[in-house]
């Protein structure tokens, strides 16, 4: 049973087309293994393609390597007739990919997952709110549309998925499992929506999965096992090759019984825990005559026709794992967009600009969603500031708890802007290990242009937070002066957009988010202690005064606190001390060009590591 129901599920003949996929010499070796072995494609437009094979065959690194997630070791891959290599954004621009694993983000709505994908995909602004209705209709889920991802089940957030995979109108679907761990009924369900998709969205099909029920349906099938295609075709042509019935045995004793079967009538059997089987010219003529020859008890005896199970077999040697998901019901389908053309744009600056506002608003909308953390992030300068401020400024003798709240308020901006700064690198490795980093590192765009919409979300959360603080400047005797709050504004996103980079930097070295948190306190803690924050740089040792000039974060709070300075009418000497070389005071224009630089340094790096591929 095809996925189509027509005639149109044929490929188109060889040569006549560009193929959808192509790859030749395809290998990927990781340390000790070769995970994929020399596989060669072909595939037709409109062409359902199913990569057939048990867990570990290879199937998930082969459809990472397709669509750009993975580099191969050697070959080549075209997809619509884009080398992947040479340019790879154009190739993903024409992919949908449903992963084998959700991809969500369940902190978002189901319309504003599609519509951050719809920012991705460069789909043309004005039919972004109709195509989001046409495919949460074609999967059922209007009525779900502003309901967080969090509360759908495993099944509404498959159909959504497929919903994102399809909205840009891809020319190429790739399914990774599409239906693994899900139960049989959301599985029927799920088949139930690819099913209309195949009849009403013009796209080429390339499916992986273990299940044979899945497999049969698709056009052409590859049987992958061990890294290496052993068979492709139709799945009428490969049962074929086999021209046989398969007869299942379970007798009182199989192993006399396969000594028989192979002496009478020469048969291979395969012994396993279920009983006997083995391959017969013609099933239910030979049945009679062995039952009525073996020696031995018989409980059950069947014939069925050749399956993929026995073509699998045949040439593996073994057989696929099938836990038998149930076929899809033949139910009728939801209404069905109007076909249309592929709904992406051509590419170019103005995208990769929309693309990088998706990743900034995403993070804001984060921001605006966590009350509670904003509020627990807050509590910490707010403490330093009203409390320990009053405190430490007692073991300072001619210094009084104004003064040195003032001198501290600079710090205490710091502080308030570096949780959630450096939280921007925690939020990549959460998104890596979420699934939504593999969504967004699919969508045609630079690898760099998602990384600097991620510094500057991170940036602009950790500055609207800080800037907090000064609707209280004036409790501590800060004028409320518009040039000095627009000054201390200024600097304060430059050092948030710094120390952003920062975690950014540190997350790319990193692989789960556990051990970034300790790896943060372990960096930021020495940084903020030695920048001056809480203590005037005069007071500290010479060798610590030192390691403090080498840390960036000292040159950002000395600038901040000559601002300061500068709108007071008599700042305490001894407290607002500039920093100096030698007898040399830097400028504070020079700080911010010092600390500018660096953060454009830390950005290339981590841009350069981002943006590698496994």
């Amino acid at each position: 049973m095809s996925l189509r129901p027509g005639p149109s599920a044929a490929p188109a003949g060889p040569g006549l087309v560009t193929p959808a996929i192509r790859a030749t010499g395809l290998r990927k070796r990781y340390p000790g293994v070769d995970a994929v072995d020399g596989i060669d494609l072909s595939i037709a437009p409109g062409e359902s393609f199913g990569f057939l094979g048990p867990n570990g065959a290879g199937k998930t690194t082969t459809i990472a390597m397709l669509c750009t997630l993975a580099v191969p070791t050697a070959g080549r891959i075209e997809i619509a007739g884009h080398d992947t290599r040479t340019d790879p954004v154009a190739a993903r621009r024409r992919i949908g990919l449903l992963f084998q694993e959700t991809t969500l983000d369940n902190e978002l709505t189901a319309a504003e997952n599609l519509r951050f994908h719809a920012d991705l995909y460069d789909v043309p602004q004005p039919r972004v709110p109709a195509r989001i209705e046409e495919t949460l209709r074609l999967v059922g889920l209007t009525g779900s549309r502003d309901r967080l991802v969090r509360t759908f089940s495993g099944g509404m957030r498959r159909r959504l998925e497929i919903a994102r995979a399809l909205l840009h109108r891809p020319q190429i679907l790739f399914l990774d499992e599409p239906t693994i761990g899900l139960d049989p009924h959301t599985r029927a369900e799920v088949w139930r929506y690819l099913r209309h998709v195949c009849e009403h969205e013009a796209v080429t099909l390339f499916l992986t999965t273990h299940y044979l029920e899945e497999a049969e349906q698709c056009d052409r099938i590859a049987i992958l096992d061990e890294g290496r295609i052993v068979a492709q075709g139709s799945p009428a042509e490969l049962k074929s090759v086999l021209g046989a019935d398969r007869v299942d045995l379970r007798t009182g004793d199989d192993a006399a019984a396969a000594r028989l079967v192979r002496e009478r009538l020469g048969l291979a059997v395969t012994e396993g825990p279920r009983g006997l089987s083995f391959q017969a010219p013609d099933g239910t003529r030979v049945l009679p005559r062995l039952l009525a020859e073996l020696d031995v008890p018989v409980y059950e005896a069947k014939v069925t026709q050749p399956t993929l199970d026995d073509v699998f077999l045949h040439h593996t040697g073994h057989r696929i794992r099938d836990d038998g998901p149930a076929a899809p019901p033949e139910a009728p389908p939801p209404p069905s967009p109007a076909p249309a053309g592929p709904d992406t744009g051509t590419g170019g600056l103005r995208a990769e600009l929309r693309a990088m506002r998706m990743v900034w608003r995403r993070e804001m909308l984060h921001f605006a969603r966590d009350r509670t953390g904003a509020a627990i992030s807050m509590s910490q300068p707010l403490l330093f500031l009203f409390i320990l401020g009053v405190g430490l400024a007692g073991l300072m003798p001619d210094v009084s708890g104004p003064a040195y709240q003032l001198f501290l308020f600079s710090g205490v901006l710091v502080t308030a802007a570096q949780g959630p700064a450096v939280a921007a690198g925690a939020s990549i490795l959460w998104d890596r290990q979420g699934g939504f980093l593999r969504e967004m590192l699919a969508g045609p765009v630079n690898r760099s242009t998602l990384l600097i919409g991620k510094c500057l979300g991170g940036a602009t959360v950790a500055t609207c937070q800080a800037a907090l603080l000064l609707s209280v400047a004036g409790l501590i005797g800060l004028p409320y002066d518009a040039g000095l709050l627009a000054l201390l504004l200024a600097e304060l996103a430059l050092t948030a957009l710094a120390m952003t980079v920062l975690g950014v930097l540190l997350a790319t070295f990193i692989r789960r988010p556990q051990t970034f948190g300790t790896a943060l306190t372990v960096l930021m803690a020495p940084l903020v202690f030695l920048s001056g924050s809480m203590f005037p740089l005069s007071a500290m040792p010479t060798w610590m005064a030192g390691l403090a000039l080498a840390n960036p974060l000292t040159y950002a709070v000395d600038a901040m606190r000559r601002t300061i300075a500068a709108y007071l009418p008599d700042p305490p000497a001894r407290l607002f001390q500039p920093l100096q070389w030698g007898g040399w005071h830097p400028p504070v224009i020079f700080e911010w060009a010092l600390i500018a630089g660096i953060t454009l340094l830390a950005l290339a790096v981590a841009t350069r590591r981002f943006s590698r591929t496994d």
